[in-house]
C-alpha cells in the first residue's frame, strides 16, 4: 500500500522523495501497488495547494491528469462507509488528532484488504498506529 506522501513524490518529479519513490517502482514492475481512495483526494489537494512550504501549485487539469495516469497502474481500495466511520472513532478514543487520521485510514484499508505493508515517507506515525504491518520507506522496500 502507498502512502499519500508517497504518491505526490511519485506525481512531482521536482519532489525530494522522487528518485528514491521511482526507483522503487522501476525495481518491482511486476507489482501493483495499492492505493486508498482517499489518497487521491490527499495528493490532488497536496500538489494543487500554493504555498511556498509546499510550493507545488500544479493547475487542476495538469493534477488530474497525473493521478489519472498512475491510478491506471495501481490498484484501488478502501473501506466501506462503516468501516470508515469506526476507523475514525477508534481514532478519536484513543486521543488521536488532526491529519494523522489520514494515516489510520490507510493502514485500516491495508488491514480490511490483507495488505501486509506500507511504503511512506512518515515511517515512525505509520509503525505508531499499525505495529503490526510492515511499515517502509521506498528505499528500504526496494
Amino acid at each position: 500500500m502507498l502512502d499519500s506522501n508517497v504518491l505526490v513524490a511519485l506525481l512531482v518529479d521536482t519532489h525530494q522523495h522522487h528518485p528514491a519513490s521511482m526507483e522503487m517502482l522501476e525495481r518491482y514492475p511486476e507489482l501493483r501497488f495499492a492505493v486508498a481512495a482517499h489518497s487521491f483526494a490527499e495528493a490532488y489537494s497536496t500538489v494543487t495547494r500554493q504555498s511556498e512550504r509546499i510550493g507545488f501549485g500544479f493547475p487542476p487539469e495538469t493534477a488530474w491528469a497525473a493521478i489519472e495516469s498512475f491510478r491506471a497502474g495501481t490498484n484501488l481500495v478502501g473501506l466501506t462507509p462503516p468501516q470508515s466511520f469506526d476507523a475514525i472513532r477508534d481514532y478519536a478514543r484513543r486521543g488521536g488528532m488532526g491529519p494523522r487520521v489520514y494515516d489510520r485510514l490507510i493502514g485500516e484499508a491495508a488491514i480490511a484488504h490483507a495488505i501486509p505493508a506500507i511504503v511512506t515517507w512518515n515511517v515512525g506515525h505509520m509503525r505508531d498506529l499499525f505495529p503490526g504491518l510492515r511499515i517502509a520507506t521506498p528505499e528500504e522496500f526496494a
